[in-house]
């Protein structure tokens, strides 16, 4: 497979799957096309969705099998996109997906399978808003959607480190409430990323694409509350 299709496709594969409020209509793709189909462990077709369709929303997710596999196939048209540049965000927050390439043979199209499990060290569940972007010389292409991999997140890495997270943010949170801003500014956001991890993991986000960033916005302003009153209640007693 050579680069750029594969570039292409692993930027709207991800990119199809978060950054439209939740309830959006379809799975947008501007400037390329693309046609994905889940399989699950016994390779047996879960989900399919298609650039531009009603398809990869958060009312209606493009479903994977964290065991199975993606097939995607894609092309970016008329335009020959050389010197170029990707990168992938999931809920607008950066993530190491990215990369370039110069593209000197001027590839528009291929196609391949991608192996989910090989994504992360470790099970993921959950719903999932990803972006991403590829830039270059002749032109762009940008998508985004809602994706969702299959199973129970209870029992998962993720499920037990946000557990954790969320504890060890509630306890710096209480220290900060005799007046530290440390550990209330990381006591919140560890706290606010706890909770966004389950919401994540449990496919719980009422506000769509938001919640995520909002809920850790959320924790850290808990945290700075904690040490503002700690640091109030510091002073009155010093003033007594």
């Amino acid at each position: 497979m050579r680069p750029l299709p594969r570039r292409l496709a692993f930027v709207a594969v991800l990119a199809m799957t978060l950054m439209i409020p939740g309830s959006a209509a379809a799975f947008p793709l501007t400037n390329c096309t693309l046609e994905i189909t889940s399989l699950d462990i016994d390779g047996n077709v879960l989900d399919s969705a298609t650039g531009g369709a009603a398809d990869a929303t958060q009312d209606d997710p493009f479903i994977v099998d964290w065991d199975g596999d993606v097939l995607w196939s894609g092309t970016t048209g008329d335009q020959v996109i050389k010197n170029n540049s990707w990168h992938v965000d999931v809920f607008g927050f950066p993530t190491p997906l990215r990369g370039g390439d110069p593209n000197d043979a001027g590839e528009t199209d291929g196609q391949d399978r991608y192996d989910v499990s090989a994504s992360a060290p470790f099970r993921l569940t959950g719903l999932f808003f990803v972006s991403g972007e590829m830039t270059g010389e002749g032109g762009s292409c940008t998508g985004s959607g809602w994706f969702k991999i299959a199973g129970d997140a209870v029992g998962t890495v993720p499920f037990f480190l946000a557990i954790a997270l969320i504890i060890l943010g509630a306890i710096l949170i209480a220290v900060a409430a005799r007046g530290g801003w440390l550990p209330g500014l990381v006591g919140g956001l560890l706290f606010g990323v706890g909770v966004a991890g389950l919401l994540v993991g449990f496919a719980t986000l009422p506000i769509g694409s938001l919640t995520v960033p909002l809920t850790i916005l959320l924790g850290i302003l808990i945290g700075a509350l904690s040490a503002m009153l700690g640091r109030s209640r510091t002073r009155a007693v010093g003033q007594a």
